[in-house]
């Protein structure tokens, strides 16, 4: 499975519907509105990375008033996951 973040940036005024719209995507796992630089930021699950660029270059990329994206693929997702759990586990 590939995780990704998705930073994305829309026009002025359009970021809470473009937001309620986002989160209706199946391959949207999580968003969230932000300040700064971004607009919302999307966590997505896909199958593999071309389920990814499907979702980011079909469906993403083409709803209106989008004007950039940037999206950044989770780095070995189980062993980080495995690491933390190890470290809670020391911690005891």
């Amino acid at each position: 499975m590939i995780s990704a973040f998705t930073l994305v940036k829309v026009s002025v005024q359009k970021n809470l519907g473009i937001f309620k719209r986002v989160k209706k995507l199946q391959t949207v796992k999580e968003a969230t509105l932000v300040y700064g630089e971004y607009d919302i930021i999307i966590k997505t699950h896909t199958s593999n990375i071309e389920g990814l660029n499907t979702f980011i270059y079909n469906t993403l990329r083409k709803i209106p008033h989008i004007t950039m994206t940037t999206t950044m693929i989770v780095a070995k997702p189980n062993y980080i996951q495995e690491q933390t759990l190890k470290e809670i586990d020391t911690t005891k």
